[in-house]
């Protein structure tokens, strides 16, 4: 029996503030992701530690979109990581707008043997610079996004840390760190334990409860920072968030079809 789907989407910030004149964030980015999915294909990739089939979408965005994998997700060992490069400003509007267009049959979720949720993995180093918050009600009511376990990280000296929260859900969910290593480090680790939850049975994931995505999310941080040698209270944001709406009763009881 074929094994579902379960689509990982790295959604990254390259805006002009990555361009600093000794090229190192961005050079950064550039050598994490691909570090990020080497894990991934060995820990969660690897059938017998996964329930599921994991394949990848990466989407570098900043005045525009910019998908490495525009026909579609590819499975890990098929996908060939294109340098990013950073210029203009940071579009998160647009970028949730595309994002939207993505999570639905006729984008990005169109595997034949079923769809697990996704994960949805967000960084950005500083603020929208146009419009987001009627883009970010839409994408809302999509029950790819709704029901993707979200996770965000606000790096660098000045970024948006509640904006990253609004993404995810939950200030629970996002990692601030201004120190590029540990961005590195934790990106790693964060891609491969919730790919690993993510393809689990809910009661396994949740430690015994059916606790949603965000619980899923929520476990993937604590155990990244874990396996990465933080304590779990480090590198959080220094204010408390959770939307007040969310409800999450669908998640665990099947593999998504619709």
């Amino acid at each position: 029996m074929s094994r579902p789907v379960l689509n990982l989407f790295y959604v990254l910030d390259t805006s002009g503030g990555f361009n600093t004149p000794d090229g190192k964030p961005i050079a950064v980015l550039n050598r994490a992701v691909p570090q990020a999915l080497s894990a991934v294909n060995m820990e969660a990739g690897d059938a017998r530690n996964s329930n599921a089939r994991i394949r990848v979408s990466v989407c570098g965005f900043n005045s525009y979109c910019r998908w490495l994998n525009p026909e579609g997700p590819q499975d890990l060992d098929a996908f060939s990581y294109e340098p990013l490069t950073a210029v203009g400003g940071t579009n998160v509007g647009t970028m949730l707008r595309e994002l939207n267009s993505k999570l639905s049959r006729r984008g990005f979720i169109n595997a034949q043997s079923g769809n697990l949720p996704p994960v949805i993995i967000f960084m950005t180093d500083g603020f929208a610079t146009d419009e987001y918050e009627g883009e970010l009600e839409r994408i809302r009511k999509n029950n790819w996004f709704k029901h993707a376990a979200r996770i965000g990280f606000a790096i660098g000296k000045n970024p948006d840390t509640k904006m990253i929260a609004e993404l995810t859900g939950s200030s629970e969910t996002v990692i601030r760190t201004d120190d590029l290593g540990v961005f590195v480090t934790l990106l790693r680790f964060v891609s491969q334990t919730s790919c690993v939850l993510g393809s689990m049975p809910p009661l396994m994931a949740n430690g015994g409860d059916l606790g949603g995505s965000r619980s899923i999310a929520e476990r993937a941080v604590r155990e990244a920072k874990e396996l990465a040698g933080y304590d779990v209270d480090d590198l959080k944001p220094d204010f408390s968030y959770e939307e007040d709406y969310f409800s999450d009763d669908a998640w665990g009881t099947r593999v998504f079809d619709r």
